[in-house]
């Protein structure tokens, strides 16, 4: 046995009779411990490995900046799909890495999004596409470790280039001496967002805390939102539930993180790289990133766009097969084994949200693959649209407990997949008509504004807009800040 095995080996080094080595055996045994095997005491020094920015090579250069990525980290989670597809949070590329550049170090090497430049560094290379990034530091070139594997699964091989290979200990993190040469080669880079202009329309709404003091109902000023009695719509009295929901721009930091959490609560499939490049990919909530200001230090905004289950839908009445309905708790529901896949509904939905399955990209004969899923919701297949139903399975959960207990619905108790990832609550979800409820008195808010709601769509789910307090003392604080450029965003 493993007991005789360690025993015999203490015995013959030893030497010991057995008596004495009986003795000793039970001694070790107690005290955790064998007396006299401790190694000799060895002074070390560690050497700092994590410098911010190190001294300039022989030569100058670039500086090259080594970073874990912020989907599949330092590549551990490279056969992961799902992390694949999810949208890096500052570049929205998927599927790849890049050599991220700002805008003017890219004027001044002549490069654009796409073109494939050779890394050199300490006698190493590698190529790598560019992507021009706002607000990367000028001269410095940022690259995502866990790329470029040649084995480690499907999903991981042959994705993005190895930063591996340009990387050393004795600058593992940052340092300057990289030399970027030109290939004229092209690469397709699949990106989730192409452009982060708002062209003039206040997508996303934010003033200075000084702005927000003299004028609280700024984000109300910027739209003017057609009266309710506007419409060809009948207006609807819910007298139950009315559920809705509401995110707080000041606090989502564009993580992703509810976009994986929605992936595996609602079986949402990975399309690949080949897809994604389409405009196909079947994230049914997506976090659009916008800039405002110089493109070399600019502001940052992230906004997660759900569907907004609108009171006046657009999509509804396009449907020739009343496959989109509304619901009498104000839910914008999908009928699945209606659809014919007309797309009539996507079409005419001002906000995008809805996604197509162009192909069947869902399998449907992996048999640990049908383990993985939510049983609660349907698969579907090819030809049917879909969209974000606000975990309808969560409140239909939520609302059988309740009528098992012989109680309405406690604020709080439903709970969607989004909401519970967001690692800084920027998402809240409830009941609106109970005027208790954390969402009600969100949306009771001087803040609260409806996306696009010029269009009198009006949406159930709302934005609180961005209230910027910035240290005047620090540099660039002063993002132009003027009234009438809150809500755009420039490049």
């Amino acid at each position: 046995s493993p007991h005789d095995m360690v025993r015999a080996y203490w015995k013959g080094r030893t030497g010991q009779a057995d008596a004495e080595f009986e003795r000793f055996w039970r001694k070790s045994l107690h005290d955790g411990m064998v007396e006299g095997t401790a190694s000799a005491p060895r002074p070390v020094t560690l050497r700092a490995l994590g410098a911010a920015a190190a001294e300039p090579a022989a030569g100058g250069g670039l500086e090259i900046v080594f970073r874990p990525d912020p989907s599949i980290y330092d590549g551990r989670f490279a056969n992961n799909g799902w992390l694949q597809e999810l949208p890096k949070p500052h570049t929205q590329l998927a599927w790849d890495n890049a050599a991220l550049v700002s805008p003017a170090t890219a004027k001044r090497l002549g490069v654009d999004k796409g073109d494939v430049v050779e890394l050199r560094y300490r006698g190493r290379r590698v190529k790598a596409p560019v992507w021009v990034l706002p607000g990367q530091a000028p001269d410095s070139v940022t690259v995502h470790l866990g790329y470029g594997r040649t084995r480690g699964g499907r999903a991981a091989e042959g994705a993005g280039f190895n930063a591996y290979l340009l990387r050393t200990t004795a600058a593992a993190w940052a340092e300057r001496g990289l030399e970027v040469g030109l290939t004229g080669e092209r690469y397709t880079l699949a990106s989730a967002q192409n452009q982060q202009t708002m062209e003039g329309r206040a997508l996303v709404r934010s003033a200075s805390l000084e702005e927000f003091e003299k004028n609280p109902k700024f984000a109300h000023e910027m739209v003017e939102a057609p009266a309710r009695s506007l419409t060809l719509y009948p207006e609807h009295e819910y007298r139950g539930y009315a559920w809705g929901m509401t995110i707080d721009l000041n606090t989502c930091i564009g993580c992703n993180a509810c976009v994986a959490a929605c992936n595996a609560e609602n079986n949402i499939p990975v399309v690949g790289k080949t897809e994604v490049s389409r405009g196909h990919r079947m994230h049914w909530l997506r976090v659009d990133r916008y800039y405002k200001g110089d493109p070399e230090n600019p502001e940052a905004f992230n906004q997660p766009v759900p569907c907004m289950h609108c009171e006046n839908a657009p999509c509804e009445v396009v449907c020739p097969v009343a496959a989109t309905s509304h619901s009498s708790e104000g839910l914008n529901d999908m009928t699945y084994n209606r659809c014919v896949g007309t797309r009539y509904c996507s079409n005419n939905c001002p906000y995008k949200v809805r996604r197509f399955n162009f192909l069947l990209y869902q399998d449907w004969e992996t048999p640990t693959l049908k383990m993985m899923r939510n049983p609660d919701v349907t698969v579907r297949s090819r030809g049917v649209m879909e969209k974000c139903t606000y975990c309808v399975q969560r409140i239909n959960k939520a609302r059988i407990e309740a009528d098992r207990e012989g109680r309405p619905i406690r604020d709080g108790e439903v709970v969607t997949a989004c909401e519970a990832a967001c690692p800084s609550q920027a998402i809240v979800f409830g009941n609106i008509n109970d005027p208790k409820s954390r969402v009600a008195r969100l949306k009771g808010e001087p803040l609260n504004y409806g996306l696009l709601e010029d269009l009198n769509t009006r949406p159930r789910t709302t934005y609180l807009a961005a209230v910027r307090n910035l240290n005047p003392e620090m540099p660039g604080a002063a993002h132009g800040a003027e009234p009438g450029s809150q809500h755009g965003a420039e490049r």
